[in-house]
């Protein structure tokens, strides 16, 4: 489970997880075929009781010709326990998937791993139910702003949050908000087993010993040379001159007032977690 944000280089990562043939998912850029999403937005399907009665009822469900599908549509139900039912349904779901994934790509044998760049609550039901591992990837947030905003200019309209009426202090006041909490849990919490952190910036100026970290911990080789080696995805995704460029940008591209607010809201983090104020 890869959790991050857009533009922290979650891009790279899967790139880096794909350079091991044990590990699964699309190659296909910006690698976001999301099936593990699907699968836990399915169960919920299933331990739902909200039902919309104009689109699914029981009359539309036992003629089978809809192509949507709700929850049970019997209101209250004495022999079924809902959440129970969407965590089972959650993980027997992915099994099937998972099956399904192993034979269509020959990998029948051996330890394998499927990634995914998840939200929040998938990746937690992932760790409670399937014994994923979750790797946190963090990119100093000021970077980060500067990559969003020029992304959004290069392809013409405004994503990750950035509302067409953001001034760039609105918006550096709410990344701040929205990253806190993100950042105290990688300054409270310690690599395991099944958990490991990792730098944007360490990926990019240091990345063959980043791969031999991750490498050690998942159980399986990453080349970050064969990650690199894709240049339509550099140039579809990049927008610095290079990557080492993409490192510290804040210092000569963000303003005086912008980087107040970071270092007004989110100081403390950024130096406990190794950013230079």
């Amino acid at each position: 489970m890869v959790r991050t944000f857009g533009r922290t280089g979650s891009t790279l990562l899967m790139q880096l997880l794909g350079s091991s043939d044990r590990v699964f998912f699309e190659r296909v850029y910006p690698f976001e075929h999301r099936y593990l999403t699907y699968v836990h937005n399915m169960s919920r399907v299933a331990g739902s009781p909200v039902v919309d009665e104009k689109v699914w009822n029981n009359d539309i469900m036992f003629q089978g010709k809809s192509n949507t599908v709700g929850a049970l549509p019997y209101g209250l139900i004495r022999s079924l326990d809902r959440k129970s039912l969407q965590q089972q349904t959650f993980v027997a779901l992915w099994q099937a998937f998972s099956e399904n994934i192993r034979r269509k790509t020959g990998l029948v044998s051996g330890p394998g791993w499927y990634a995914e760049k998840a939200p929040s609550e998938v990746a937690t039901m992932a760790v409670d139910h399937l014994n994923a591992k979750s790797i946190y990837l963090l990119r100093d947030p000021r970077d980060e702003m500067i990559s969003i905003k020029s992304f959004n200019d290069k392809r013409g309209f405004n994503s990750f949050g950035w509302q067409d009426t953001d001034t760039d202090a609105v918006y550096a006041a709410r990344l701040c908000e929205n990253r806190r909490k993100f950042m105290q849990r990688l300054i409270d919490s310690a690599t395991t087993p099944r958990e490991i952190h990792v730098r944007y910036e360490d990926l990019i100026l240091d990345g063959k010993k980043e791969a031999a970290r991750l490498s050690r911990w998942l159980g399986t080789p990453l080349n970050i040379k064969a990650a690199m080696k894709d240049k339509s995805v550099i140039n579809r995704h990049m927008t610095s001159r290079n990557p080492q460029s993409s490192v510290a940008r804040w210092k000569t591209e963000m303003s005086d007032d912008i980087q107040e607010i970071f270092r007004n809201k989110l100081g403390s983090e950024l130096q406990n977690l190794g950013y230079e104020l």
